[in-house]
C-alpha cells in the first residue's frame, strides 16, 4: 500500500489549484518522495501524478533499480501495480474519483496518447476481471466437489465416534474410549472445515482485487510533459 502523509498548502503543480490537498508517496523514514505525489483535488478527486521515462512502464514492470526515488522503480512493479496496491487498500474506493496524470518528456508524448493509455488500461481490467471471475468460478466448483467427500468422512467419524462414546466395544478402557470419541467428533469438523473455507471464503481475494479492478477501469489517464 502506498504510505502518504497529508499537508494542506498553496502549491504550484500542473493540474492542481492553489490550496488543493498535498499527499506526498512518503517513505518509511518520512521524506517526501520525488517524482511522485497524490493531490486531492477540491472536487474531491484523487489525482496521482507519477514521472514515468517510458510510457510502457504503465503496465510493463521497468529495471528495477534500488537506488531510484521512485515506487515503481525500486519495487520492481509497474504503475498500474502499484496503484491497484493502492486502491486495495483504500477507503470509501467506490465513491471516489480518480485521475492517473503521467508526466514524461515532452519529445516521446505522441498525439492522442492519453486516450490510447485509457484503451489499453481498459483491456488490462476487462481481461483480470474475467480472469479473475473464472478463478471464483473454479474455487466454487473445487468446494462444491470436496462436499460430498467431506460428508462422508464426518458422518463416518461422528459415527464410530459415538461408538466408542458408548463404551460398549469390549476391551478398550473407558478413558481411551471417551479419548477416541472426542478426538472423531474433531476430526470429522475439521475434515469439514477445508471444503467451507474454500466456499465461504476462497474468493474473497478475487472480489477485492475486482473492486480495485474496477476503481482502475474508471480512472481518467492525462499524459502531460515533464
Amino acid at each position: 500500500m502506498l504510505n502518504r502523509c497529508v499537508r494542506t498548502q498553496s502549491f504550484a503543480m500542473p493540474g492542481s489549484k492553489r490550496g488543493s490537498n498535498i499527499i506526498y508517496f512518503r517513505t518509511r523514514c518520512g521524506r517526501g518522495m520525488e517524482g511522485e505525489r497524490i493531490v486531492i483535488e477540491e472536487d474531491g478527486t484523487e489525482t496521482f501524478y507519477v514521472e514515468v521515462k517510458d510510457i510502457s512502464y504503465m503496465l510493463m514492470a521497468p529495471p528495477r533499480d534500488i537506488f531510484s526515488k521512485l515506487s515503481y522503480v525500486y519495487m520492481g512493479e509497474s504503475v498500474v501495480d502499484r496503484l491497484l496496491e493502492h486502491y486495495r487498500h483504500e477507503k470509501g474506493l467506490i465513491k471516489r474519483k480518480h485521475r492517473l496524470v503521467l508526466l514524461m518528456p515532452g519529445e516521446k508524448i505522441t498525439p492522442g496518447m492519453s486516450k490510447e493509455c485509457e484503451a489499453a488500461l481498459d483491456r488490462f481490467t476487462a481481461t483480470k476481471i474475467r480472469d479473475n471471475q473464472n478463478a471464483m468460478a473454479a474455487i466454487r466448483r473445487r468446494g462444491l466437489l470436496m462436499i460430498p467427500y467431506a460428508m462422508v468422512f464426518l458422518i463416518g467419524s461422528v459415527g464410530l465416534g459415538a461408538l466408542f462414546g458408548t463404551e460398549i466395544i469390549p476391551g478398550i478402557p473407558s478413558v481411551l474410549a471417551q479419548v477416541l470419541s472426542e478426538g472423531l467428533f474433531i476430526v470429522a469438523w475439521v475434515a469439514m472445515w477445508g471444503p467451507l473455507d474454500t466456499l465461504l471464503f476462497g474468493r474473497f481475494p478475487f472480489r477485492i482485487e475486482n473492486q480495485a479492478l474496477r476503481a482502475l477501469e474508471r480512472t481518467a489517464i492525462e499524459v502531460r510533459p515533464l
